[in-house]
């Protein structure tokens, strides 16, 4: 059933009066309950007729006013459908617009936006010696727990030499602080890297993710220092030894 007919053959009020032969009444509930718009109607529909047999009931109501009633019931479904109609109406014109004009705006200005971006990368990657890291996932990530020296004590790592990150583990005892730092130094001293605002995972330990490019094959010096509460103390140190496979 369309809402052409519904309009036209005045369904809505049909059905509530129970006017409707069988076929139309099942075609009608077939298609108000797939409807909202139609759904809607009815329940004022049914909302303003049960008002209408209240008045009269009671005598507030003569015959002419009851008539009269439902001619307003009529028109004022016929503009609550007119309404909804303009409604759609404006937002294909809304969609139409978007479609022919807006989008086309903002493709034009990503397009221009483009070059910028491929002009400041390069930059960016100079500044960033190590390069942008992947975004891609990595299988087989290598991993390493660190552990406390003793004497000349190591612990080795085997790094693949397409590998791009290396897990660092490191188990913590009970101590004050909430928050860590790392730094990763060659043997001779030389700062290699720093890795702030080290927090305990769900299993108590510290975990971080190192770059494996700038650890080549050779001997690291770790040192974990607490940093939050102040002031900030040593936790350890640890002697890291990469291997390639």
């Amino acid at each position: 059933m369309l809402h052409t007919q519904i309009e036209h053959d005045e369904i809505v009020e049909r059905y509530v009066t129970n006017r409707l032969t069988t076929e139309e009444r099942q075609a009608f509930e077939e298609h108000y309950f797939a409807c909202d718009e139609c759904f809607e109607k009815l329940q004022a529909m049914v909302r303003f007729v049960a008002g209408v047999k209240d008045l009269a009931q009671h005598g507030a109501l003569n015959d002419g006013a009851e008539a009269a009633g439902w001619r307003r019931a009529r028109g004022w479904a016929f503009w609550a459908f007119a309404a909804t109609s303009v409604a759609a109406i404006a937002l294909a014109a809304l969609a139409g617009w978007a479609l022919l004009h807006r989008i086309p705006v903002l493709q034009q200005q990503l397009s221009a936006a483009v070059p910028k971006i491929q002009t400041q990368q390069p930059t960016t990657v100079q500044l960033q010696p190590g390069g942008v890291p992947s975004l891609e996932p990595e299988a087989n990530v290598p991993l390493v727990m660190l552990q406390a020296m003793r004497g000349e004590e190591v612990t080795t790592a085997v790094v693949a030499p397409d590998a791009r990150q290396l897990i660092v583990w490191v188990e913590v005892g009970p101590t004050r602080y909430r928050s860590y730092r790392m730094e990763v130094d060659s043997t001779t001293g030389r700062r290699i890297m720093t890795v702030d605002g080290l927090t305990r995972g769900p299993y108590g330990a510290l975990a971080a993710s190192l770059p494996a490019q700038a650890l080549q094959p050779g001997t690291f010096r770790i040192r974990l220092i607490g940093e939050t509460p102040a002031p900030s103390s040593l936790i350890g140190e640890y002697r890291l030894q990469i291997r390639t496979p």
